[in-house]
């Protein structure tokens, strides 16, 4: 519970240049005791009462004097975020009659009275006591509670229950007077704890643990929490016939040649007979309790256990053996309580047939078990891209509509921009939205090892090639998109290999003399200029007519500096639920910084940064200024220093840039239009387009 959920919302500013009549009627009108005086920032500055006013007419009428004269400004005020527990700490609350409430920014927001304050404390602490004696009477455990004397002063309905005594008749008495051999007595003459201990209450047995009560090193007296352990002795025989039957299973289990395993519904080993640690190499006090798939390689014990199909004659390779196991659940009173296994044949060389057929199985287990991890769908749209300004909105906008169509995309922007973040909202508003969307990042896979990624490989294809073969990541994409990053970073070689690709809509895999039709959709993206890799002889220029069908490129976030708000906002909710702190926003002075600075880093460092600045606060509900890293407060600082006398070369720049963007609103975007109007030549036009990075 906080500050702002208990005070009055209701508040009356003065201003100190008031006069008490003014002020009067105001207080008058209002029906309060007091009002907040505050400068012309709206900021508190005072505060005046009721008091005030009496102490003024008792020296006589003073109407004309102002409320600057008479304001007090020792005043205790309560931030509108501050916790009550915290607040009921601090013996200043008990000096004061009114405490302005405030927010951040030390304007006032509501006024909180100390009757108010203690009214709510008292039926807090009300609630807590009521609350806490529900759970006592709740409890099934009996407790019985006595002073420093020994006098019950609380019997609850489970004592009551155990006991057969009646608790208005016990409370008030001496607890050894009304159950013998309690033991109360000598916990407070000991001020020792007694745990499980015995004893009987007519016919019933008890067990009972008696602690001491200390408070500031004082004794205040004693509880006793029992129960009634007579079925208890029961349930111990029963436990000790179930643990000889045990015994004899497992000596019957262990007698046996052939290994056994036993796991409970969550897949944890409860038994695993010498002759299955022998095959293991491992040893049974280690394994039990573990769970089986960290023991028994490729092993499916535990999805029996929760599923309840057996798997009968299954093959598993465990080491170097391919071995055919069989599994069953364990099923009692028609639920299932765990799973046994059964290795059928540790080996199974002599039999050619099931060789064959465990081989293909294996193969494509590790093929799906490895490679469907990897398929996953896209997990953003464009509703969750973050910006409102212009360009993120007019990006949202094309990239809604290449959606609804199969053309490559290519999307471009400097690192950290949310390239990826588009990708994935292209799939996900597509047709292709419930079809694969695999990643690649061109960058990240060695040169060697691209080919027989992109497109997979046979059997055999090349030393350490995997049995059966691999599907490449296109062949994975199938129906679905595929999404290459780092495309400006893939070799020429491997261009002109994509580039078929494209063009004929099939691949082959490395070793295979076959070829394969697909149908997947490509989204490329890089933050290399490509144009220029062209010109330099880096990139071809056929792949890149294949790619640039569709073109989105990625503002950087020093060009849409008005997102950085909206963001902020976003980014420390993300940052919130992983780190145990809850910043509710950024100070406008913080703020200003951020807008100032270039943000090489794009999205991502400002994620970093404000996830640091959070790492770095103490009890502060808004980011600060102090809490930001040097380079930005450098940086701002060095830019009010430019700002402030700026260089004719920059007052051209911006003048000359400022006519460009006029020029092509007064030609209704035309831009040859446009460079008649500046009276240039349309490339000189162009050129100047890209010096200002102005995208019309």
């Amino acid at each position: 519970m906080r500050v702002r959920d208990v005070m009055s919302p209701h508040v009356i500013t003065l201003r100190p240049a008031m006069t008490l009549s003014e002020a009067a009627d105001l207080l008058r009108q209002g029906s309060l005791d007091g009002a907040a005086v505050v400068d012309g920032e709206n900021r508190l500055i005072g505060i005046v009462t009721k008091t005030h006013f009496v102490r003024e007419m008792a020296y006589g009428p003073t109407p004309n004097r102002t409320i600057g004269e008479i304001m007090t400004t020792d005043v205790y005020t309560l931030q509108e975020s501050e916790t009550i527990s915290r607040l009921q700490q601090n013996s200043n609350i008990f000096r004061f009659g009114l405490f302005p409430v405030v927010n951040h920014q030390n304007q006032p927001v509501g006024y909180l009275t100390r009757t108010e304050l203690i009214k709510y404390l008292s039926d807090h602490s009300l609630y807590l006591a009521e609350e806490l004696k529900a759970v006592l009477n709740s409890a099934y455990n009996g407790i019985v509670v006595t002073n420093a004397e020994g006098v019950i002063t609380l019997f609850n309905p489970a004592a009551e229950a155990i006991t057969g005594l009646d608790a208005s008749k016990v409370v008030g008495q001496m607890a050894e007077q009304v159950i013998p051999n309690t033991g109360m007595q000598r916990v407070l003459e000991t001020g020792v704890m007694e745990v499980n201990q015995q004893q009987t209450i007519q016919n019933s047995h008890i067990l009972s643990n008696r602690s001491p009560i200390f408070k500031d090193n004082k004794l205040l007296g004693a509880v006793a929490i029992f129960q009634d352990i007579t079925e208890l002795q029961a349930v111990a025989d029963e436990l000790e016939t179930v643990k000889k039957l045990k015994s004899t299973l497992e000596s019957i289990l262990e007698s046996g040649f052939e290994c056994v395993v036993v796991v409970d519904t969550q897949g944890k080993i409860t038994m695993l007979n010498q002759a299955y640690c022998d095959f293991l190499g491992k040893d049974s006090k280690q394994v039990i309790g573990m769970h089986v798939a960290d023991v028994i390689e490729n092993t499916r014990m535990h999805i029996v256990a929760q599923s309840g199909k057996a798997e009968i004659a299954a093959m598993q390779r465990i080491g170097d053996n391919n071995v055919v196991v069989t599994r069953m659940p364990i099923i009692k009173d028609g639920e299932i309580v765990g799973a046994v296994g059964k290795v059928l044949f540790r080996d199974v060389k002599d039999l050619k047939s099931l060789v064959r057929k465990f081989n293909n199985l294996q193969s494509e287990l590790e093929y799906y078990k490895e490679e469907l991890r990897k398929v996953q769908g896209g997990k953003h749209t464009f509703e969750s891209i973050i910006g409102g300004s212009e360009k993120i909105a007019w990006l949202k906008a094309i990239g809604a509509k290449a959606a609804k169509g199969s053309s490559t995309v290519l999307i471009l922007g400097e690192s950290g921009t949310g390239k990826e973040l588009f990708a994935h909202a292209i799939h996900t508003n597509s047709p292709r939205r419930n079809e694969p969307f695999i990643k690649v990042n061109c960058a990240a896979v060695p040169e060697n090892l691209l080919e027989s990624e992109l497109f997979g490989y046979d059997d055999g294809a090349f030393t350490g090639a995997r049995k059966g073969g691999k599907p490449g990541k296109f062949e994975l994409a199938n129906g679905g998109t595929i999404f290459l990053d780092e495309i400006g970073d893939m070799t020429l070689s491997m261009q002109a290999k994509l580039l078929r690709v494209l063009q004929e809509r099939e691949i082959e895999r490395v070793g295979s003399t076959k070829t394969l039709k697909i149908d997947v959709r490509v989204v490329a993206a890089t933050n290399c200029d490509l144009e220029q890799m062209i010109e330099q002889g880096e990139f071809r220029q056929d792949l890149y007519y294949r790619l640039n069908i569709i073109s989105l490129h990625i503002p950087p976030l020093r060009e849409r500096r008005e997102d950085i708000p909206q963001l902020c906002i976003s980014l420390l909710q993300k940052i919130n639920n992983r780190t145990p702190h809850d910043v509710e926003g950024v100070s406008p002075d913080a703020m200003n910084y951020l807008l100032g600075y270039d943000w090489p880093g794009n999205v991502r460092e400002l994620e970093n940064v404000l996830e640091r600045a959070v790492n770095f606060m103490d009890d502060d509900q808004f980011i600060l200024p102090e809490h930001l890293p040097p380079v930005i407060k450098k940086q701002y600082r060095q830019r009010e220093t430019t700002d402030s006398v700026k260089d004719l070369a920059g007052i051209r720049f911006d003048a000359e840039k400022q006519a460009i963007v006029k020029a092509i609103e007064a030609a209704g975007g035309n831009k040859s239009q446009a460079a008649k109007i500046l009276g240039i030549h349309r490339s000189g036009f162009y050129q100047k387009l890209r010096k200002y990075h102005i995208d019309p």
